[in-house]
């Protein structure tokens, strides 16, 4: 049996590694290795330092080209490839023979962290907390007041840095022994998203820098416009206690300024006016999306691209998560190609005034046209595909809602009605010619779409319809929810099919227990700690710990996860104070990762098909493919991927699978 390598860093650096990102971090001159941990098999891990006792027994394992394995071994690997082979002369090490333990945590719905990972799994070998602290210190320059820099290298501290290097080693072996290992096609997957973590996207620097300067000149407007609205009593729309208090004095109850409470007050009829210019001011500001071009500043390379913008598998679904500058929640109103070139003239000419004149609020203008700072290089295009709806389609396909199907593939060739004026016909039946395009029926069943699908209720049609305008009594929303139902049979008994077979698995381990339309369909099984869902691509979800909990409904289904955003979920627990945390599920959620988890597998399969054509990836987010092509084989790229994005794989047999792909010179949508 060959035995595997384990290794771990410790690095230290002038520059601060979440702020500038890794690709920044390990090409800089100042960072520098402290030590590296490693182990051959079972053996307690040895040491290599810059200041000698060497012990290099690892190099002839590496040079066979034999397993390696780090937590988190991109950065593994940007070290050793950028600072050990040109520095020390180490030979290269390939991606290929490197394995990753966070990914086959991320893969098992565990935490990345290896410390979080480690208590997860109950291991005995746990995190050095002190350890941790001191590495912290350490990776900072003691002081850069003079020339050189000051490190913290004192024996104690390198010594006690030592041991916390090599436990490291220890816990992400035994870790390692606990996972399971990633299937041939993940690890393809695996492999192909450092390929393009590594290339990365082309950023127009120059808007990007005009946009920040742009930015703070228009807070510091909007702060000087705050402070005589309100002679004096609130200097800054960051402000927020004085701000609350100042609205509150005006008559306008307001108990936070959060993004949506900020809106929802701004969508009464009866504020004050100055009231009303300061909420603006405050929304104007607040946008989150605008501190993204500090984030492109920071972490750009020296040849203005930004790299390592996703996180294999950081949903627990399978779905990437976003990093650095998070390309996930992009704003997704963007004004058409032209208004957009002249908009970042304006932004680059400094012309806030300009701007504000002929587009509206210069911070939520630059917010909408954030995707357009991706461009292609010199010479390239981008062919950026998106598919169609692939959740709605999903969702019809497993469920086997036939007329549904029917209907997609239908629009699709230009031979029946889109699916939103369908929906709201069919749930109403009324005949769908009078549902126009644009209408308020068409809205509400976009609404209806969204909302419903994943057994969702009044509360979630609220949400949706916030975003698209549609304004309802919950009695009417409830009136749309049966109505949807009525309408969509099989989907509404797939989400308890689902709910059936997870407790069912639960309870009878070893069992594996089926749902979904017969030619589709996904299993439970419970095996261990850990109740995994196989899906129609293969691919399992996992679910650690499961648990039955009694509710007012019966049995329901929990397990232990990180979090999202949805806090409701949790099953409180007072002695939980750590990020793992204990969660509720139930049919409609289930259905959910289930369709998630296979719309993120269409997307994968197709990321590995077009890659095998050569073709280079450098952005995806969910439902979309961007790919650079050279101008003169342009045409011929976009046609290429575009066949491969609208041909399902074999185990998506009948999906109504489609998308469309174009040419840009900026990203877009």
């Amino acid at each position: 049996m060959i035995p595997t390598l384990h290794v771990d860093f410790e690095t230290r650096s002038e520059l601060d590694l979440k702020e500038v990102g890794l690709h920044r971090y390990a090409r800089h001159p100042s960072t520098d290795v402290w030590c590296m941990a490693w182990s051959l098999g079972d053996a307690d891990p040895a040491l290599i330092t810059l200041n000698g006792a060497e012990h290099c027994g690892f190099i002839p394992h590496v040079k066979a080209g034999l397993p390696v394995y780090a937590h988190n071994a991109p950065f593994e690997l940007d070290i050793w490839n950028n600072i050990m082979v040109p520095r020390y002369g180490w030979p290269e090490l390939k991606p290929e023979q490197t394995f990753c333990t966070m990914a086959m945590c991320y893969a098992m719905g565990l935490p990345g962290k290896l410390e979080d990972a480690a208590l997860a799994m109950g291991l005995n070998f746990l995190k050095d907390h002190e350890g941790h602290a001191l590495m912290l210190r350490m990776c900072r320059p003691r002081s850069k007041a003079g020339q050189p820099v000051v490190w913290w290298d004192d024996a104690d501290k390198l010594n006690r840095l030592y041991e916390y290097c090599k436990q490291d080693v220890r816990v992400e072996r035994e870790l390692h022994k606990r996972l399971m290992p990633l299937p041939d096609r993940e690890r393809k997957v695996w492999l192909l998203d450092y390929k393009i973590n590594q290339r990365g996207v082309q950023l127009d620097m120059d808007t990007v820098n005009a946009a920040i300067k742009m930015v703070e000149i228009v807070k510091e407007n909007c702060n000087a416009e705050l402070t005589a609205l309100t002679n004096g009593n609130v200097l800054s729309v960051t402000a927020l206690a004085a701000l609350k208090e100042w609205l509150n004095e005006r008559g306008v109850k307001c108990d936070s300024l959060a993004k949506q409470a900020v809106t929802d007050i701004l969508a009464g009829d009866d504020l004050p006016e100055d009231a009303r210019r300061a909420l603006t001011l405050r929304q104007e500001v607040g946008k989150a999306s605008t501190a993204k071009f500090n984030v492109m500043q920071r972490q750009v390379g020296a040849d203005g691209r930004l790299r390592n913008m996703y996180q294999y598998h950081g949903a627990a679904t399978g779905r990437w998560a976003g990093r650095g500058v998070q390309t996930h929640n992009l704003p997704r109103d963007m004004p058409k190609p032209a208004a957009v070139e002249r908009i970042l003239s304006l932004v680059r000419e400094g012309s806030h005034v300009a701007l504000d004149a002929i587009y509206g609020a210069p911070i939520s203008t630059m917010s909408r046209c954030i995707r357009s700072f991706f461009v292609a290089p010199p010479g390239k295009q981008i062919v950026s595909g998106d598919f169609a709806n692939v959740e709605g389609r999903g969702q019809a396909w497993f469920a086997g809602e036939d007329w549904k199907i029917k209907a997609f593939i239908a629009a699709d060739n230009k031979q029946g009605p889109g699916i939103y004026e369908l929906a709201y016909a069919k749930s109403f039946n009324v005949p769908v010619e009078s549902v126009k395009n644009p209408s308020e029926e068409r809205q509400v069943g976009k609404v209806m779409e969204l909302a419903f699908g994943y057994q969702g209720g009044v509360g979630s049609f609220r949400v949706m319809a916030k975003t698209y305008g549609v304004k309802v009594s919950d009695t009417k929303a409830n009136e749309f929810k049966e109505a949807w139902r009525t309408a969509h049979p099989n989907i509404k008994q797939v989400w308890y099919d689902i709910q059936r077979a997870a407790i069912s698995a639960v309870k009878q381990p070893g069992t594996a227990f089926a749902c979904g339309h017969p030619a589709r369909q996904a299993k439970y099984k419970m095996v261990g700690s850990f109740l995994w869902c196989l899906l129609p691509s293969g691919r399992a979800i996992c679910y650690p710990y499961p648990k039955l909990l009694e509710s007012e409904y019966g049995p329901q289904l929990t397990y232990m996860t990180v979090p999202g955003p949805d806090k409701d979920a949790i099953i409180h627990d007072p002695k939980n104070t750590s990020g793992w945390a204990r969660v509720g599920t139930y049919g409609g959620s289930l259905f959910n990762n289930i369709v998630q988890g296979f719309s993120r597998d269409l997307l994968a399969d197709v990321m590995l098909r077009v890659d095998q054509l050569g073709a280079p990836i450098v952005l995806h987010t969910h439902d979309d493919l961007n790919v650079e092509v050279p101008n003169a084989t342009a045409e011929a790229g976009r046609a290429a991927v575009e066949k491969i994005m609208r041909s399902p794989p074999a185990w998506a047999a009948g999906f109504p699978l489609t998308a469309e792909c174009k040419l840009m010179t900026r990203y877009g949508k």
